[in-house]
């Protein structure tokens, strides 16, 4: 009786629970990114290598002897139909145009997640946020709230802003290429 009772529970949960067995967002994409305030060129690249796991690649400057690049990994997977979290760990080479101290750049680690949703069949709703850490005592939050217009299968065109301890607050644009 106990067996059948259990059972009987265990199918029900897993019946009424929402299964979600891919992700709701294609993690296969280049994106090119037009920085506001101040002004500057971007990039970004995700390429899903297997389920539940992508390669990341990002970089951008202001054209002023500054650059921000970063390469590494993460991970993404569903919550439910129309929420996905994913997250990701990059090393990072940078240098800001104001930074005299280090002429070559300097090293940095940035770990971060976040989440995206459907809010409505074409609109995307962002939200990111991590740290860039430079050593044991010296690290910058990062946040990140944004959305993207999906206009077809291929392209969408999306707005963030972004806030960390490197820079202002900084409004990005960009057109993203799905493949």
């Amino acid at each position: 009786m106990t067996k059948r009772l259990i059972a009987s529970a265990a199918l029900a949960c897993g019946l009424l629970l929402p299964n979600a067995h891919a992700t709701n967002f294609n993690y296969n994409h280049i994106q090119i990114n037009v920085l506001a305030n101040p002004s500057g060129l971007g990039g970004l690249a995700r390429f899903a290598f297997m389920e539940g796991a992508h390669f990341v690649a990002k970089g951008d400057t202001q054209f002023e002897g500054d650059w921000y690049t970063s390469a590494g990994a993460g991970f993404h997977a569903p919550v439910n139909e129309f929420v996905d979290l994913y997250g990701e760990i990059e090393a990072a080479w940078l240098r800001r145009p104001e930074d005299d101290k280090h002429d070559t750049g300097d090293i940095a680690t940035v770990i971060g997640g976040g989440a995206r949703a459907w809010i409505a069949p074409p609109f995307e709703a962002t939200m990111y946020v991590g740290s860039i850490i430079f050593d044991k005592d010296d690290s910058e939050s990062i946040v990140e709230l944004g959305g993207r217009f999906h206009s077809t299968e291929a392209l969408s065109l999306g707005a963030t802003w972004r806030a960390n301890g490197l820079e202002e607050n900084r409004l990005i644009f960009s057109v993203r290429y799905l493949y």
